[in-house]
C-alpha cells in the first residue's frame, strides 16, 4: 500500500529517531544474550519463564473464517511486552558491559505495559529506571513503579502519545548520565518477536494455512516481527494493521490527545513507525476501532468466553471477526491478545 512519507511535525529534534530508515537484522545477530543471563540470574530466570503462551480458537463470525488468538497475557508479568521488556532490558545490559549495574540509569518512554515489565526487570537487576508516561496512565501502573522503585515524568495527554517520546528525547539530550531506550527503532524489538512471538505462532498452527494475520501497532514491533516469521512460511499471507481510529497510522493531522484503546496508534503529522513503515509494501491495509467500541469489546469477549482481555486485544478482535466474515469457513485469521486489560477497565465495564 502507498501511505505520504512527509511529516511536518514542530517538535521533531535534529536527525529525529523516529523518523530514521529501519533496516530489521536476523534474530540470530541481535539476541544472543548469554554473558547477560550469566552476570544477572534475574535475567535468565524471567527469560526461562517467558512465552510459550497459549494460541487459543476464539469466537469468530457465524459462517466466516476461524480466529485464533496468540494469548500473551499468560507471560510472567501479564503483557506481551514482556518480551520486548526482556529484550531492550537485556541488551541495554550487553552494551553495559561488566560494570556496576547500579551505574546503569535506563530512560523509557511508553504506553504503560512496557514500563510495567522494565520496571519489574529494573528492580531484579539493580538497575535504575525512569519512564515517561501520558498523564492519563492508569493509577494501578503509577503505584506498581512507585512500589518498584521507578521514576516517573508524566506528561500531558493532550500531546497524545508522540509527546512522550519527544519528552524522552529532550530529557536525553539534557540529562546525558540517563541511558535513552528507544522501542521504536532498535531492532532486537522486532528480533524478538520474529524469533519468540512468530516462532511459538508457526510451531503452534501445526498444519493450519493461516489466511491472514492482524494485530494493533504501538511501536509495531510485534505485527512486523510475527509478520517476518509467518512470511518465511506463508510468502502469501495478508498483513492487516490496526490502530485507534482517534489516532490512526500515519495520521496526516496534528495529534489530537483523544483517549484511545491501551497501547496502540498513530502519532500524527503524518509519522509512521520506522518498523512498519519499512514494511508497508507488505501490509494490505489498516482497520481503525474507536475507544469506546475496544471497551464494548472487552465485555462481549468476557460474556462469551469468562476471558479477560485489554482493550488493544479487543480492537484486535473486533477487527478480525470483520476480516474472518470475509473468508469462507475454512480459513484462518491469526491475530494477539496482549493483555488481560488494567483494573480501572474492568472497573469501568463493572465486571
Amino acid at each position: 500500500m502507498t501511505v505520504p512519507s512527509t511529516t511536518t511535525d514542530p517538535t521533531a529534534p535534529p536527525d529525529d529517531q523516529l523518523q530514521r530508515p529501519f533496516t530489521a537484522l536476523a534474530p540470530e545477530d541481535v539476541l544472543d544474550f548469554g554473558d547477560v543471563h550469566k552476570r544477572y540470574p534475574a535475567m535468565a530466570d524471567f527469560h526461562a519463564r517467558l512465552g510459550g503462551t497459549s494460541l487459543r480458537e476464539v469466537p469468530s463470525e457465524q459462517g466466516g473464517a476461524r480466529i485464533l488468538a496468540k494469548c500473551e497475557g499468560e507471560n510472567p508479568n501479564g503483557s506481551v511486552k514482556d518480551r520486548t521488556a526482556y529484550a531492550l532490558m537485556a541488551d541495554a545490559l550487553r552494551t553495559h558491559g561488566d560494570r556496576p549495574p547500579e551505574e546503569l540509569r535506563l530512560l523509557v518512554y511508553s504506553g504503560g505495559k512496557l514500563a510495567s515489565a522494565m520496571s519489574l526487570l529494573g528492580q531484579r537487576t539493580g538497575v535504575r529506571t525512569r519512564f515517561v508516561l501520558m498523564s492519563s496512565s492508569p493509577p494501578s501502573l503509577l503505584e506498581k513503579l512507585r512500589e518498584r522503585g521507578a521514576e516517573v515524568d508524566l506528561v500531558p495527554a493532550e500531546g497524545g502519545f508522540l509527546q512522550t517520546i519527544r519528552a524522552s528525547q529532550r530529557i536525553a539530550a539534557a540529562e546525558p548520565d540517563w541511558t535513552a531506550v528507544f522501542q521504536h527503532t532498535n531492532p532486537v524489538n522486532v528480533a524478538i518477536h520474529q524469533r519468540t512471538t512468530g516462532g511459538e505462532i508457526l510451531s503452534d498452527l501445526g498444519d493450519a494455512r493461516p489466511a491472514a494475520w492482524l494485530a494493533s501497532i504501538g511501536s509495531g514491533g510485534t505485527f512486523v516481527g510475527v509478520l517476518r516469521a509467518l512470511r518465511g512460511r506463508f510468502p502469501d499471507i495478508r498483513a492487516i494493521g490496526v490502530t485507534p481510529q482517534e489516532a490512526p497510522y500515519a495520521n496526516p493531522g496534528r495529534p489530537g490527545g483523544k483517549p484511545t484503546y491501551e497501547g496502540s496508534g498513530g502519532h500524527g503529522y503524518g509519522i509512521r513507525q520506522p518498523f512498519v513503515k519499512a514494511h508497508d509494501d507488505l501490509i494490505e491495509g489498516h482497520r481503525h476501532v474507536t475507544l469506546p467500541r475496544a471497551l464494548r469489546g472487552m465485555g462481549e469477549f468476557f460474556d462469551l468466553t469468562g476471558l479477560r482481555i485489554g482493550s488493544s486485544a479487543a480492537a484486535n478482535w473486533l477487527a478480525a471477526k470483520e476480516v474472518a466474515a470475509e473468508l469462507p469457513p475454512d480459513a484462518v485469521v491469526v491475530t494477539v491478545f496482549a493483555c488481560a486489560g488494567n483494573p480501572e477497565q474492568w472497573s469501568e465495564l463493572g465486571r
